[in-house]
């Protein structure tokens, strides 16, 4: 029963209390109208508690098995053993670190932290939960701001290891707020949701409002946490009811009035948790698990690509070196990239080794050859031709024996290319393709050298790949000082 529903049921109670008043003979007292309003009180808190009391629904989690968990197990074992073959001994740390995370599957007991702003009761009912469950409760003392900082910095899913430590090693995570949500307590929970951590919140100290009122924040908290996938409940609770003043009645009449502090009113959690136990601790243990496999993949993945990298830069140097002499010591009107890709599918070939994709000599070549079509059809040699001819324009050399010019917009289109190609071969190494060297996709290529070549058209990187490759012919002997100089 929606908020709105039982407040107008309150309300129509209460009009009926007071038409009856009305309407009642005179000579009927004022106790005759406290009995019935007392019993349509009585009647209407019966139905409230009927229709708005309904059982907690169970847990939902993605179904995760056991051997979803260890085929990313061995997945993540295999990047371990690419990485130890490219780097040696400084690779080794990953191991014990997998090992950790698959001990993980042997545990028993449900790992559950307690976060939230400070004043909420997280160590009230962190004491009594604790006093209460078999579980490995923990509380997390960081402050909410610094929490959702790591998640908010990323595109997408982070590791664990950004995350405080009680926090990324939680099945569930127990969210305590004490009222309508504020700002920084939802951008916690969406951070909480990137690292699709399991989330119940708890409403704590709802015996500070009216019955109407808890039960309309308790909607909007549910509503507001509705799109948040991560988040499988709204709890209420009153972990440490304030006192409340009482009338001690006398055999002689007289009353006295004390206060009095209500039992906790934790029942709802209990019956929340004891049901997720029963039904839940495999599964969350499993899903935890395999979170856990999957942030360590992802930070071997990242070193493992900034391996690759640093490992494929001297390739690309000496392929773009390699074609920017032969164009400079063969200049022709216009680049012919379509003979210089000869040249390329070699260099296709080596970096693909790089990323264990292993290309015959005439797949090489029929990606050389796209590339080089790719970049006359995409206007990327004229641009580079361009750009290159205005910084050269007045250099303080000329050329005896070829095109510097040319030699330099090969060399660059090379270089151009050859950051393609490994970004490209990483994103198929992402993809899991049985057989990646047979899926190389032309027209994601293509994409790919568009945004490849305009980050390097910046004019100060420009500049320096144009030294560089002048010394680098010159030191060839193709460069001789201007004729000012003679």
């Amino acid at each position: 029963m929606s908020a709105q529903t039982q407040q107008r049921l309150m309300w129509g109670a209460g009009a009926i209390v007071f038409a009856l008043y009305f309407l009642i003979p005179d000579e009927r007292g004022i106790s005759d109208f406290m009995v019935t309003g007392l019993v349509l009180g009585l009647g209407v808190l019966a139905l409230w508690l009927k229709l708005g009391h309904k059982e907690m629904a169970p847990l939902e989690t993605a179904t995760v098995t056991r051997q979803t968990v260890q085929k990313t197990f061995a997945k993540t074992e295999t990047l371990i053993t690419h990485l130890e073959e490219m780097v040696g001994e400084e690779a080794i740390s990953w191991q014990p670190k997998l090992t950790d995370v698959l001990a993980e599957l042997q545990r028993e007991k449900l790992q559950l932290t307690l976060m939230g702003n400070s004043g909420v009761g997280k160590s009230t009912v962190l004491e009594m939960l604790n006093a209460q469950f078999d579980c490995n409760f923990s509380e997390s003392d960081q402050l909410l701001t610094e929490a959702v900082a790591p998640a908010n910095a990323l595109e997408t899913l982070g590791t664990f290891k950004q995350l405080p430590q009680p926090i990324s090693m939680a099945d569930v995570v127990l969210f305590l707020t004490q009222g309508d949500l504020t700002q920084s307590e939802f951008q916690c929970l969406q951070a909480l949701n990137k690292y699709q951590k399991r989330v119940l919140v708890l409403f704590n100290k709802q015996d500070q409002y009216l019955p109407a009122q808890r039960t309309v924040l308790q909607e909007k908290i549910t509503k507001q946490v509705e799109a948040e996938t991560s988040v499988v409940g709204v709890v209420a609770i009153a972990s440490q009811p304030n006192p409340i003043k009482v009338r001690r009645y006398q055999e002689d009449g007289s009353y006295q009035e004390v206060l009095e502090t209500p039992e906790p009113d934790i029942k709802a959690l209990q019956q929340r948790l004891t049901q997720m136990i029963a039904e839940d601790t495999e599964q969350l243990i499993l899903q935890q698990t395999y979170q856990q496999t999957l942030s360590l993949q992802s930070e071997i993945q990242v070193q493992l690509n900034q391996t690759r990298q640093t490992l494929a830069q001297p390739i690309i140097e000496r392929y773009q070196w390699i074609t920017g002499a032969t164009a400079f010591a063969n200049p022709v009107p216009t680049l012919d990239l379509l003979a210089a890709a000869a040249i390329s599918g070699k260099m296709v070939m080596d970096l693909g080794s790089l990323y264990r994709l292993k290309f015959s000599v005439n797949q090489a070549q029929a990606i050389a050859s796209t590339m080089a079509a790719a970049m006359l059809k995409l206007g990327l040699v004229e641009i580079s031709t361009q750009a290159l001819s205005a910084l050269l324009k007045g250099h303080a050399f000329t050329f005896v024996a070829g095109g510097l010019l040319q030699g330099v917009s090969a060399a660059h289109l090379t270089h151009v290319a050859g950051l393609s190609l490994t970004e490209h071969f990483q994103e198929l190494n992402a993809l899991e393709l049985v057989s990646p060297e047979s899926n190389w996709q032309p027209e994601k290529l293509k994409k790919t050298m568009e945004k490849v070549f305009a980050a390097q058209q910046q004019l100060e990187g420009l500049k320096d790949f144009s030294q560089k490759a002048i010394r680098k012919f010159r030191s060839q002997g193709g460069l001789l000082e201007s004729a000012s100089s003679t």
